[in-house]
């Protein structure tokens, strides 16, 4: 993993770090608002979405891209409702 994407990962975790569930969209948007991030390498706030819900993705072992080490994330409510928080 890149260290922008370590980064990006962290700054995920911190975030859901509240214990508390999240929608994706309010998640996007606490991570396009902080300023500890370098987020240029984006075009787009498309692609920037796209590469958070991936790595949810690669660290959610309910998920088909989990790559098998850290299962990081969790969906109470069920995969594909876009509700996502931090197993403990």
């Amino acid at each position: 993993m890149t260290e922008s994407s370590e980064a990006l990962l962290e700054a995920i975790i911190e975030i859901l770090e509240t214990g508390r569930q999240m929608e994706l969209t309010e998640l996007y948007q606490r991570v396009r608002e902080r300023n500890d991030l370098d987020l240029s390498r984006f075009s787009t706030e498309a692609g920037l979405d796209a590469r958070i819900r991936k790595l949810i993705y690669l660290h959610a072992s309910e998920c088909e891209l989990y790559e098998g080490t850290k299962d990081l994330f969790y969906s109470e409510t069920g995969k594909g409702t876009g509700r996502w928080g931090l197993r403990k």
